[in-house]
């Protein structure tokens, strides 16, 4: 019959990758927030740590959904 469709559409991929990546840039940013707040750390040095964690882990989980779709083509 017809042609079995198990892999995404390309392009729906790409465009939900930018608000994946800004949920978990954001949501790692208000981790280190609470814990500044928390443990008292002087210059927001807890914020400013889970909100780089939180910027690599989208951009590994970008390249890597990248690099997924590139073999599957």
């Amino acid at each position: 019959m017809g042609k079995s469709n198990k892999n995404p559409n390309k392009w729906m991929v790409f465009i939900s990758l930018p608000l994946q990546m800004g949920v978990t840039i954001y949501l790692m940013y208000m981790l280190g927030t609470w814990l500044d707040e928390k443990y008292h750390f002087s210059n927001g040095l807890a914020m400013k740590i889970c909100t780089f964690i939180g910027i690599f882990a989208s951009l590994y989980h970008f390249i890597r959904e990248a690099n997924r779709l590139n073999r599957d083509e």
